[in-house]
């Protein structure tokens, strides 16, 4: 026990060199260790972000495609200018339920439009492909994070060269998504074709 408090009576420090010499390597490993984890939390918001747009880019093409199939539209126009494309089928009461699908106000929009009547389907069999916006009282399907840019672009090629509207073709869609969280923005180009 002795020896114990002999120990604590010593009066020895260390030398400035020492201290020095121990603050540099506290310096550089904290450093170090700071360098590593910014770039983990980096990396962890950057696959977060991307992880986010793939997702999104997904369920926005499924939402096209879901509704196109589920509706088993009878024919299909486009308007490339308002980016819509609009769909349409003869109901039993012989007039045409039709909906829309629209990029507008940096969002996809699905609306379903007022079913016409036989008279007025008989004046004007092809109508105008209206741009469907997000404030309809129609029902919006898709509601994602990101933001579709200027780019974004719904196109339609009919087979065997016929005019719209197409009773089968090819559907082009281009989305560019945009996610801003912070000062920190993403972007993720998708392209996708499919027939009908």
């Amino acid at each position: 026990m002795r020896k114990f408090v002999d120990l604590l009576r010593k009066e020895q420090g260390f030398t400035l060199i020492e201290l020095i010499a121990a603050l540099s390597l506290f310096s550089l490993v904290s450093a170090l260790v700071y360098g590593v984890m910014t770039f983990g939390v980096q990396s962890y918001q950057r696959v977060t972000m991307e992880n986010t747009l793939r997702d999104e880019s997904d369920l926005l093409m499924s939402a096209i495609i879901t509704e196109i199939y589920t509706f088993a539209p009878n024919t299909i126009s486009s308007d490339e200018v308002n980016k819509t494309i609009l769909l349409r089928r003869d109901n039993i009461s012989g007039g045409i339920d039709e909906v829309a699908i629209g990029i507008s106000g940096g969002q996809l929009v699905i609306n379903e439009l007022p079913t016409t009547d036989p008279a007025s389907t008989a004046s004007d069999p092809v109508g105008d492909v209206t741009t469907p916006t997000p404030g309809d009282t129609y029902n919006t399907r898709t509601s994602t994070d990101s933001t579709l840019g200027p780019d974004s672009s719904m196109s339609l090629e009919c087979s065997a060269n016929s005019i719209q509207p197409c009773e089968s073709g090819l559907l082009n869609i281009k989305l560019s998504l945009t996610l801003e969280r912070g000062d920190t923005r993403r972007q993720l180009a998708v392209e996708s074709k499919f027939g009908f």
